[in-house]
């Protein structure tokens, strides 16, 4: 028989136009039992020859021209590194054999073997991204290696985008009612590693009454209204490349009210200058407090007459209960009488005591009103102010006593010289969130002229009049309780200046 290989009678040239059809078949199909078999590999669909050990494909190299992805929220070769998704990825090219494996090779050279590798045909292979993979080895080649071990590699093909990352972890802000929340105090703000826009907005939940959410900066901010509660919410950082949520909440509280009120830090300050309520819905809360009366007279007398006294002074600590309390501004005694007393809860500080007149000595009070005659001023209270400076006699003029301050005792009419006696110095405190010095006593009146007279304590106190300079003594300071000057006699002398009453607490407590 002949050999089915002899090609002996036949054309012994390939000519023409028409293409040779070899022995074709699939891979379970082959013989190999001679070197340089040639046939078409239908399984594989490659040409293949036997080299006398084994089948080898004959082939060309693939090639890739681009990518694609499933990612609905980035682009094309930008995938969003949410931690969870992995994407379908469709490569664009030629000669893609039948059996062709895809892998990711990072930045750093480590290689990671795609998932559900799907040869769609020819020109076209899908396949899916690990969960291994993110942007600590960005950017990724795509690497596609047919069966005969030829392969294309598109550089760079993909990388993935960092999603925000929150500022803050997930935490409880507090936020007060009536207070006006500016700036970075509740701050639900994200970062971007690839420096994109960041959009923001509630996702779920809602904002208290009064607050709302910049979109391009992610604080929170406005006044707080409403009533006290929590207010749980998600807020979404979006970019065009990625999204994120993260759940907050913020507690509303009632602060009390009363006053003019300031904040230092933590510390709410009430202010008051005239008598009001201070309106505590803590039971329990923990208050400092400084509380000053109204600030004594000059005195009222035909003859010279002593400084007033200063309203009494009182700081510490009081724990309250919730309620209201009625605070009471001592307002300062004209002349001749006494400072009205100032009241915060169970605490009561002295109106200052007035100045003497003639034959008369100072009267007490939170301290003491200067005296005039040989007569003593009057004594000051223990713990909230000092006593009144005595006074003198020369011939018959009779020096003052300075009115006692918060700090210091008034100074005495000198006996023997025309001087009337300085106010004493007033106490300096800090509580209204800056140091101020309250409670000064006044001067006393002289009979001659001005280098006789006194000054006023430091806080407040009024300065001392004399004989022939016609309004020449002064009122204590209204708000400092500051005792009135004496004059060289009564039309002269002036009224003391009304207290204060201020309360502070940290909110942080309520």
């Amino acid at each position: 028989m002949a050999n089915s290989r002899d090609f002996t009678g036949k054309n012994r040239k390939f000519t023409g136009t028409k293409g040779i059809v070899p022995p074709k078949g699939t891979t379970g199909e082959r013989v190999g039992s001679e070197s340089g078999e040639l046939r078409f590999n239908t399984t594989t669909e490659l040409m293949e020859y036997y080299d006398g050990t084994t089948w080898k494909p004959i082939d060309a190299p693939p090639t890739i021209t681009n990518i694609t992805t499933s990612d609905t929220v980035g682009t094309s070769t930008v995938f969003n590194a949410d931690g969870s998704t992995l994407f379908t990825i469709t490569i664009n090219g030629g000669n893609f054999s039948i059996g062709a494996t895809v892998k990711f090779i990072g930045n750093t050279g480590t290689e990671y073997t795609a998932g559900n590798i799907t040869r769609v045909s020819a020109s076209q292979i899908t396949c899916k991204t690990t969960s291994s993979m993110g942007t600590t080895d960005d950017p990724y080649d795509v690497k596609v290696t047919n069966t005969s071990g030829l392969s294309a590699t598109l550089d760079d093909a993909f990388s993935y985008n960092s999603a925000p990352v929150f500022v803050n972890a997930t935490q409880t802000f507090t936020a007060f009612i009536g207070d006006v929340v500016t700036g970075s105090t509740i701050n639900v703000s994200a970062t971007d590693a690839e420096s994109n826009t960041i959009t923001y907005s509630i996702a779920a939940g809602s904002l208290p009454s009064g607050l709302t959410i910049s979109s391009s900066t992610g604080y929170i901010t406005g006044t707080v209204g409403g009533s006290a509660g929590d207010f749980p919410f998600v807020v979404r950082a979006s970019t065009t490349e990625g999204t994120v949520d993260r759940q907050y909440s913020i507690t509303t509280k009632a602060l009390p009210s009363g006053g003019t009120i300031t904040t230092s830090g933590n510390t709410k300050i009430h202010s008051f200058t005239t008598s009001g309520s201070f309106v505590n819905p803590k039971n329990n809360l923990v208050t400092s407090y400084l509380v000053v009366a109204g600030g004594g007279g000059g005195g009222n007398s035909s003859n010279v007459c002593g400084g007033g006294g200063a309203g009494g002074m009182r700081t510490g600590s009081l724990t309250i209960s919730n309620g209201t309390k009625t605070v009471t501004v001592g307002a300062g005694g004209a002349k001749g009488a006494l400072g009205l007393n100032s009241v915060y809860d169970s605490i009561t500080s002295l109106g200052g005591g007035h100045g003497g007149g003639e034959g008369s000595g100072g009267q007490s009070g939170g301290s003491g009103g200067g005296g005039t005659y040989l007569n003593n001023g009057g004594a000051g209270t223990v713990g909230q102010g000092n006593n009144g400076g005595n006074g003198g006699q020369v011939g018959n003029i009779h020096p003052a006593g300075g009115g006692g301050g918060a700090g210091s005792a008034g100074a005495t009419g000198v006996n023997g010289s025309a001087a009337a006696g300085a106010g004493g110095a007033g106490a300096a405190n800090s509580l209204s969130g800056s140091s101020v010095t309250y409670a000064g006593g006044a001067g006393g009146g002289a009979w001659t002229g001005s280098s006789q007279a006194s000054a006023g304590g430091s806080g407040g106190g009024g300065n001392g009049g004399y004989h022939s300079g016609d309004g020449s003594s002064t009122a204590g300071t209204d708000g400092l309780g500051g005792g009135g000057g004496g004059g060289w006699n009564s039309g002269q002398s002036k009224s003391g200046g009304s207290g204060v009453v201020i309360i502070t607490y940290d909110v942080t407590t309520i």
